[in-house]
């Protein structure tokens, strides 16, 4: 009988650390893609939008504040602007575009959390998270940023920091 428990306690600890490895590669499959980091159809300044001319970023990701995602904007909306300025620049060219198209921007997407994480960007708004607490100096960034890891060690980090929920459930479903 103690022979078995050990041979079982043994390959319960192998179990576990299997599933630890296994979710610690899905964790990192949903970060961001380096290979597409400036592939995108629009290379898009968040430097000259949030940074030059000072828009707020829930302007542009209006879904923030309210939903589960940030959103991307629509062509709509970058044509409330864009529609009284000059098509000389080659990015507002192909913004003219898509408009005159009456297609969507193919965004290529840079942030991607696993299924199994419940994630909500109104939440950290309401935590008084800025956008760049996570994101960065988006304003000093030329083009589209990819975002950090946000790997389950990353997040529990800050969450410490702020005295938040560690608890399993909070962010998985």
């Amino acid at each position: 009988m103690f022979r078995w428990s050990g041979i079982s306690g043994i390959v319960v600890a192998g179990v576990g650390i299997s599933l630890t490895m296994i979710f610690g590669t899905l964790y990192s499959r949903g970060s961001a893609d380096l290979s597409v980091q400036d592939d995108q159809p629009i290379r898009f300044s968040h430097q000259r939008h949030a940074g030059q001319l000072g828009i707020d970023c829930l302007y542009c990701h209006r879904f923030a504040g309210k939903s589960p995602v940030a959103g991307i904007p629509s062509v709509s909306l970058c044509m409330t602007c864009h529609s009284s300025l000059s098509t000389e620049q080659p990015e507002t060219r192909v913004l003219a575009t898509f408009w005159k198209e009456q297609r969507p921007i193919p965004w290529i997407r840079l942030q991607r959390l696993p299924d199994h994480v419940y994630f909500t960007h109104e939440m950290h708004l309401l935590a008084n998270l800025t956008c760049t607490d996570c994101h960065g100096e988006v304003d000093r960034m030329p083009f589209t940023p990819r975002a950090p890891s946000f790997e389950m060690g990353w997040c529990l980090t800050c969450h410490k920091q702020r005295k938040a929920s560690i608890d399993c459930l909070t962010c998985h479903k």
